[in-house]
């Protein structure tokens, strides 16, 4: 006999809260396998395929592309002809013409169930929209939900803020109505994006900038590029610079840090997890190298490689893209002089490098044309003041000034 399993929403990562739909895979009437993977969300942190729970017929979906959702949402419902596993079939009661009980998946968090929220629950809001709720200063159980059961968004915390301020400034929305307008709403990474940078403007940024004479570093570079071209490999700048920065940060500690503005808090840490800006397609994203002080600058350039690859084929993990203790932004990837880098909150700092360029240097006096490097680290004021920066930067410098110290195990 045949039952129905109600598919709900599980925790797809630790702190996630909240997902978007971002594309069904199948349809009402298909007939799918177990495992099959049947929707694509899209967390804070990454896409995501959901696979179903049991073999089965689609009877219904139950959410659209676009919606956010959270942990226990259904997202749809199987008429099962599979094998069921206990967890499952525990609730299980046979499926008849005249109703379907219902099957609901133990993995998703049953506190989740959405519905009218008791004045004694958390208010509905993901981690980075509390984050930025803290940062403001804006109480969440005073804010009302726009989102979907009542999520709160970022944009709800927003403006709960504008509210409070006497100098708020009104919000223009266009409409598709108005002549050469088009209307584009902010789904998926872009929508991640949006909010990630909203909370960025509530760090208060110092920013330190150095040129130095790169001409050793690419020397070496490409001294050591035939033994990675020879393993099918192209070796850049950009591991010598994560080097750089994780030795560093090893006599700057407190660089390598989160700040929690709600606790008061600083965490710092022993061990490195180094995120690096990568540009795909949809938006930035910042995979993120574990114990990145362990690693060689022939497995920096390794481990970039291959994060990059899944990052911009949008297959990385949530574990991939969390976690993160201090973050590099190469901008001379992409042909730029330099930039200014933006903290990716709660971390404290990010180090950005420019397009390696030719310049005149004034060398034992005399004018020579050597290759410079821009560097800018940006700070949390609230963390790190002007001295500590600078020397910070110094210090980074100074290892890439003598590039074979970035080879020696330290």
């Amino acid at each position: 006999m045949s039952q129905i399993v109600d598919y709900k929403l599980a925790d797809v990562g630790e702190g996630i809260a909240e997902a978007e739909v971002i594309e069904w895979l199948v349809a009402v009437g298909d007939l799918v396998k177990e495992d099959q993977p049947v929707i694509v969300v899209e967390t804070d942190k990454s896409q995501i395929e959901i696979p179903a729970p049991v073999a089965g017929k689609v009877v219904e979906l139950c959410v659209v592309a676009g919606d956010v959702l959270a942990v226990g949402a259904s997202l749809m419902k199987i008429e099962a002809t599979g094998e069921i596993s206990n967890d499952i079939s525990a609730h299980a009661s046979p499926a008849t013409a005249a109703t379907s009980p219902i099957i609901t998946n133990d993995k998703a968090d049953s506190t989740s169930t959405l519905g009218a929220r008791a004045t004694n629950v958390r208010p509905l809001a993901s981690p980075s929209t509390r984050r930025l709720a803290a940062s403001l200063g804006v109480a969440l159980e005073n804010v009302s939900g726009s989102g979907q059961n009542g999520q709160i968004t970022a944009e709800d915390v927003q403006a709960a803020s504008a509210t409070a301020s006497p100098n708020s400034t009104p919000k223009v929305t266009p409409t598709a109505s108005e002549p050469g307008v088009t209307v584009i709403p902010l789904r998926g990474l872009r929508r991640q994006i949006a909010a990630s940078m909203s909370q960025a403007l509530t760090i208060p940024h110092i920013l330190e900038f150095k040129e130095i004479d790169a001409t050793a570093l690419l020397a070496l570079r490409n001294d050591l590029s035939k033994d990675f071209e020879d393993q099918g490999q192209k070796l850049s700048v950009t591991p010598f610079l994560m080097r750089a920065c994780v030795l560093a940060l090893a006599k700057h500690k407190t660089f390598n840090a989160r700040f929690d503005a709600q606790g008061a808090e600083i965490a710092q840490f022993e061990n490195v997890n180094l995120g690096f800006a990568t540009a795909t397609d949809d938006g930035l994203i910042v995979p993120v190298i574990e114990n990145a002080q362990s690693l060689s600058v022939k497995e920096l350039a390794q481990e970039t490689d291959t994060l990059a690859a899944l990052a911009k084929s949008r297959k990385a993990s949530v574990e991939q893209l969390s976690g993160g203790t201090f973050t590099l932004t190469n901008f001379g990837s992409f042909g730029t002089w330099l930039g200014t880098p933006i903290i990716h909150a709660p971390e404290v700092a990010i180090a950005g490098f420019g397009r390696i360029t030719e310049k005149v240097l004034a060398v034992d006096g005399i004018p020579t044309v050597r290759m410079v490097l821009p560097i800018v680290v940006a700070a949390d004021h609230r963390v790190n003041d002007g001295a500590h920066l600078g020397a910070f930067v110094s210090e980074i410098a100074d290892l890439l000034l003598h590039p074979l110290s970035l080879l020696e195990n330290k």
